[in-house]
């Protein structure tokens, strides 16, 4: 019998299967990381590209790129699609989506056009559901052209303020799958947070944008079937946080009482939704509880006294807030989600005459608030 030599044939498998025949030079790509989107007088839609240089993907860098910066590149055209097609009519290199990290909509894009921009974002398959979505306070443009401390990507610095960063506990961060479960819905309101440029020299809206303001991001927006319902305060969007049970730790929140300003850091915060039917009509129970540290208290204040405060600001601020909503008719506490869920036969009856219900409906709030230490070093009995 012949003896075959069979380590030819497994080297020459190995270089067929582990060739990079398919692959892309890193400098022959354009990572775009952010993309806004707004309108023109001419009813057009004005989409500002963002896209970083092959350096802040490559450890090695990209010879020649000296100090050149990330570039903003703004097209017009009658849809999205053909403002992606266009790109490629000016980038020598092949724009790429699966990077990017940010979607900002224009505060016009969102009250005219908002449902179709996002079915065709949605059909762009490079484009990730995880993309963080946010919409703005005038122009998204002016959003990609202002700065964030720190980063050189514009579009990653308002990425991490709003996942990393948050200790205000005003928004949610929502990406594009998120967006899509909340439309997709009959009984729930969607929600994006609310981008606005503000003065270098302080935390207030400027008409200005661009290069000469900063980015920050403190409250919430919302939107049925992609059609724009609200917008809340920062203070509204804190007490909505509270009821969700989603304030983040080290949340900071100042609370005037009679003998002074009381300041916390929240440790921990919870919130349990108790629905109960007396017939067909509901009845909501929130019972909002929080570990909190001090940060700064009148001399004179017992710990019982400073508890007592914090747990009547809380139940104050949630209960104005839900009786505007009610008033309003906006359902950002999901309670029809959570009725269909908990009583499907009762829903069904409600459902038709859902303002009437939500308006009539009697809601309590319990607050328990308990003080775990006057700093981050060690617990104190405070008498």
């Amino acid at each position: 019998m012949v003896k075959v030599n069979k380590m030819p044939l497994v080297i020459f498998c190995l270089f067929i299967l582990t060739g990079c025949w398919d692959r892309n030079e890193i400098s022959d790509i354009n990572f775009v990381m952010g993309m806004a989107i707004d309108t023109t007088d001419e009813d057009k839609l004005r989409v500002t590209f963002q896209w970083a240089l092959p350096t802040q993907f490559s450890t090695e860098g990209a010879k020649g790129a000296g100090s050149q910066e990330n570039t903003d590149f703004s097209i017009e055209a009658d849809s999205l699609t053909r403002a992606m097609s266009m790109l490629t009519e000016i980038s020598p290199r092949t724009p790429v989506y699966s990077h990017m990290e940010l979607i900002v909509l224009g505060e016009e894009v969102v009250q005219k056009e908002m449902e179709n921009v996002i079915n065709v974002i949605d059909r762009e398959f490079e484009v990730r559901r995880t993309v963080n979505i946010v919409t703005a306070k005038g122009k998204g443009e002016d959003i990609l052209r202002s700065k964030t401390p720190f980063e050189t990507v514009q579009s990653t610095g308002i990425q991490k303020i709003i996942t990393m960063s948050n200790q205000s506990s005003t928004f949610r961060d929502v990406n594009l799958n998120d967006l899509f479960i909340h439309v997709a819905d009959p009984d729930s309101l969607a929600y994006t947070p609310v981008v606005e440029t503000v003065a270098q020299s302080g935390l207030e809206p400027t008409e200005t944008g661009g290069q000469n303001s900063w980015i920050q991001v403190d409250r919430v927006i919302f939107f049925d079937k992609f059609k724009k319902q609200l917008e809340l305060s920062a203070e509204e969007s804190k007490a909505w946080m509270y009821v969700l049970g989603k304030v983040e730790d080290r949340t900071v929140m100042e609370i005037p009482t009679d003998k002074g300003m009381l300041v916390t850091s929240s440790v921990s915060q919870k919130s349990k939704p108790t629905i109960e039917m007396n017939g067909d009509q509901p009845s909501v129970k929130y019972t909002i509880t929080e570990k909190t540290s001090i940060m700064d208290k009148p001399i004179d204040m017992t710990k019982s006294e400073m508890e007592k405060a914090i747990e009547a600001y809380l139940s104050e601020k949630v209960t104005e807030t839900i009786k505007k909503m009610q008033e309003e008719n906006h359902d950002i506490f999901f309670l029809r989600k959570a009725i269909r869920q908990q009583y499907p036969q009762q829903w069904k009856k409600i459902r038709k005459n859902w303002p009437e219900t939500y308006a009539s409906i009697q809601f309590e709030v319990h607050t328990k608030v308990t003080i775990e230490h006057q700093n981050a070093l060690r617990k104190d009995k405070i008498e």
